[in-house]
């Protein structure tokens, strides 16, 4: 009896521990949070290359090469917060044509989730997918360990300076669309830098 519980031991302490593949869908819930988390200040928007619905490429610098835009980082398709978030976008939704501002909206999800979300909520604005998460990185918005976004909102100057940026720290914490109407009014022009 001791002999086969030996055995039994050796074989479980031989036994290789799973390798975790975070760029890897299924097993994203299982990667370790950092020790330290992001705190991102940006100033000038990153830029980077997103998946539309159809599963081509998109620049999204080109959103605010002569406009101002409204880049959206959102959990996912399944998460109620972001689809009530851009329902509401999308009521006032003229009101940011109003202004000449481009919205466009990332996740984490595959093209199509983005187009059945799309169709889901009769949106008129475009959703982009980074499902390698590349450039939620690059904007310091993703949540680690859950392989997903942060819920973030950024108003975005022509030629890329940031004027206005909120990254919640749970599910629901996000501007209101008057918040961002607001900061967009206010951020009409971008601030000068302080001297230094």
């Amino acid at each position: 009896m001791r002999y086969l519980l030996a055995v039994i031991a050796f074989a479980v302490a031989c036994t290789p521990a799973p390798v975790i593949r975070p760029d890897h869908p299924s097993q994203r819930q299982q990667v370790v949070e950092p020790q330290v988390e992001r705190t991102v200040e940006l100033t000038n928007a990153p830029g980077g290359t997103v998946t539309t619905r159809d599963g081509g490429h998109f620049d999204i610098a080109s959103a605010w090469a002569t406009k101002p835009a409204v880049v959206i980082f959102y959990r996912g398709h399944w998460c109620p917060h972001c689809q009530y978030q851009m329902s509401e976008l999308q009521k006032h939704r003229q009101d940011f044509v109003d202004r000449g501002v481009t919205i466009i909206a990332i996740s984490s999800d595959e093209p199509a989730d983005l187009t059945s979300m799309r169709d889901k909520l009769g949106l008129t604005f475009e959703l982009y997918s980074d499902t390698q998460l590349a450039v939620i990185q690059q904007w310091g918005v993703e949540d680690f360990g859950n392989g997903i976004a942060k819920p973030a909102t950024f108003i975005v100057q022509p030629g890329g300076a940031i004027t206005f940026q909120k990254v919640g720290v749970k599910p629901d914490d996000r501007p209101s669309v008057a918040e961002i109407e607001n900061a967009l009014d206010a951020g009409a022009t971008p601030a000068a830098a302080p001297a230094p």
